[in-house]
């Protein structure tokens, strides 16, 4: 038979692998199972390379995307993405309110050029979203939340529904970018990001949370999406 990683519910699943001495430490053996939070994902690709594991993880989809908004990015949102790709695109973008975070988010989605989800805080700024990515890449954008669940290779979701979109459908997105990302310290909020394998992550926030809002049984920023990758102060701006 043959070894194989598979996404399970927010968690990362190995089978037919016995070896105990081989498996990486992130995982436990739970339900006859080693099993980790799929968060880890991105970390296993060596590993899983190594020891010959079948990866049936990712059903995301390749995206032909064509920018319908023609203007051309500033200085320091140019700086910004490229300062997410030397990361490995992964991590948090910090801009002052009216400096164009929405449009580094879909030009990061134009660059990874795979299925992606945005998590937004409210119902208000989902449609937002929803609205800027339709007339932006003319293409059908799908809805999750409340009851109206749509999925589709591009999806908008609030915080309070992602958990149940990234329960079912996580491996679908290669890329999640959390809009207003100082929210996901909140420790329900931040499971969402622990059960997602999308091996890209981008945090979109003018307010990055300080540290002592990311203790006491809140999550750290850091852990989930990856480190401060550029930011501008409204000063600098």
């Amino acid at each position: 038979m043959s070894k194989s990683l598979s996404f399970q519910g927010g968690t990362l699943v190995l089978y037919d692998v016995d070896e105990a001495d081989s498996v990486p430490s992130v995982f436990e053996w739970i339900k006859s199972r080693w099993r980790c939070p799929a968060y880890h994902y991105g970390q296993l690709a060596g590993w899983r390379s190594e020891h010959d594991i079948r990866d049936s993880v990712p059903r995301w989809q390749p995206l032909d995307l064509t920018l319908h908004d023609d203007r051309p990015p500033h200085d320091y949102q140019i700086e910004a993405l490229q300062a997410w790709d030397a990361a490995d695109q992964r991590g948090s973008i910090v801009l002052p309110t009216g400096a164009g975070k929405t449009f580094v988010a879909i030009h990061a989605i134009h660059r990874v050029n795979r299925s992606a989800v945005v998590v937004a805080p409210t119902i208000d700024l989902l449609h937002q979203w929803y609205a800027r990515l339709t007339n932006t890449f003319g293409t059908d954008i799908g809805v999750y939340y409340g009851g109206e669940k749509l999925i589709k290779p591009i999806t908008v979701t609030t915080y309070h529904s992602a958990g149940d979109l990234i329960a079912n459908a996580g491996n679908h997105f290669k890329l999640i970018v959390f809009d207003e990302v100082h929210h996901l310290p909140a420790p329900s909020w931040g499971e969402t990001a622990l059960m997602s394998p999308a091996p890209c992550r981008l945090g979109l926030t003018a307010t990055y949370p300080e540290e002592d809002e990311q203790m006491g049984g809140r999550w750290r920023v850091d852990d989930l999406i990856g480190p401060i990758v550029y930011s501008l102060r409204v000063d600098d701006l």
